[in-house]
This record gives structure tokens, C-alpha cells and sequence, in this order.
């Protein structure tokens, strides 16, 4: 019979019988399949019993408890958690060194690494919908930019713009030209007057933009 089987399929009671048989008899006549039985049947009966006296061992701490006797906080009984799964990671990594157990400092670290990723996956949840935003306005402008009305309408804007540019281009030049003809016949060099003319606009600019701050 397999190993692992009969210590599965033994109870207490079935394991405490077979102890009990063996007891008396000589180590020396156990056949090899008896003396591996009977650790099996010793590490169940010996495990039981000592997590019994663990379990009496937490109901004694858990009078604790009773604030008619004690005072305590939160911070206290976490501290005895932690010291209680310190001592039990430890007494069960002598079993297996794979076997952790999960403290409050643990689970503090794996709380705020949840939240992190979960602000990460909204923030990138939210630019993933900007950019969305994005390409289905610039595929809708380019759909525009295909209908041939639409071609018309923003060719005619464009021509209009340049236009009122020219306008504006023109009527600074006309009255550049005004001032400069004004001094031109009071005397002044071409040098003077290209100098005037360049502070008095800097003037204007300078005046505009008090005005605009007010």
C-alpha cells in the first residue's frame, strides 16, 4: 500500500489501536512494513495531541479578551498576531521551507500594491479613452476633408482669411506711408523718419497691451 495513502485513509482511533498492539512487542521481530506503519500511525497519534494542547493554549490567551480584567487595543492584538504566525511560519518551515504565512506588514505591502496597480489600470484605463477621443476625431476630420462641399466651404474661409490679412497689411502700409511723406516734407531725413516711425509703432504696441492687461 502506498505511503501516502494509509496515512490518509488511518484515523486516530485506528492509529492509537495499532500503537497500542505494537507496544509490547520487540522492535527487533517488525517487519519492515510494520516499522513503517508505525510512524505513520505515531505522527498522527503524537500530532493530534499536540495541536490539542496548542488549541488549549489559544483558549487561554483568548481570556485575554475579557476588558473586565484587561485593557488593550487594536494595535495590541495585531502584535500578538504577528508574533503568533511569526512563531508558527517558523515552527512549520522545519516541515517545509516553502510554507509562509501571511503577517500584517505583509498584507499592508500587498494592500497598497493592489492599489497602485489599480490606479495605474484607471489612469491608463482614462488615456486609453483619450486617445480613442483622438484617432475618432482626426478619422471624422479626414471624412470631412473628403466631401467636396466641405472642400469648398474651407477653401473659400482660407481665401477670405488672406484677404482680410492683405487688408490690414495694406491699410498699415498706407498710413506708414501718410506719416512718412508728413515728415519727409517737414525736413527730416529718410534715416529720421524710418526711426520715428519704428518708435511711434512701438509706442502704439507698448499702449495696446497696457490697455489689454487693464
Amino acid at each position: 500500500m502506498d505511503k501516502k495513502k494509509q496515512k490518509h485513509q488511518l484515523s486516530f482511533a485506528d492509529a492509537f489501536t495499532f500503537l497500542k498492539k505494537f507496544r509490547y512487542k520487540p522492535r527487533n521481530e517488525w517487519t519492515k512494513e510494520e516499522r513503517t506503519i508505525f510512524k505513520i500511525c505515531n505522527f498522527i497519534v503524537l500530532s493530534k495531541k499536540r495541536i490539542n494542547k496548542t488549541f488549549l493554549a489559544f483558549s487561554s490567551l483568548a481570556k485575554l479578551s475579557d476588558k473586565s480584567h484587561y485593557n488593550y487595543n487594536e494595535i495590541d492584538i495585531l502584535k500578538i498576531k504577528d508574533l503568533l504566525l511569526q512563531s508558527l511560519e517558523e515552527t512549520l518551515q522545519k516541515f517545509n521551507k516553502k510554507i509562509k504565512l501571511f503577517k500584517e506588514e505583509d498584507i499592508s505591502i500587498v494592500q497598497e500594491h493592489l492599489k497602485k496597480l489599480k490606479d495605474e489600470n484607471l489612469r491608463l484605463e482614462n488615456e486609453n479613452k483619450r486617445l480613442n477621443f483622438v484617432i475618432a476625431n482626426y478619422i471624422r476630420e479626414n471624412e470631412l476633408l473628403e466631401i467636396d462641399e466641405v472642400k469648398e466651404i474651407l477653401s473659400k474661409k482660407n481665401i477670405k482669411e488672406k484677404f482680410k490679412k492683405s487688408q490690414k497689411t495694406s491699410s498699415y502700409r498706407e498710413k506708414n506711408m501718410k506719416k512718412f511723406i508728413e515728415k519727409w516734407k517737414k525736413g527730416l531725413t529718410t534715416f529720421e523718419i524710418n526711426e520715428e516711425i519704428i518708435n511711434e509703432n512701438l509706442a502704439v504696441k507698448k499702449e495696446l497691451k497696457k490697455k489689454v492687461k487693464l
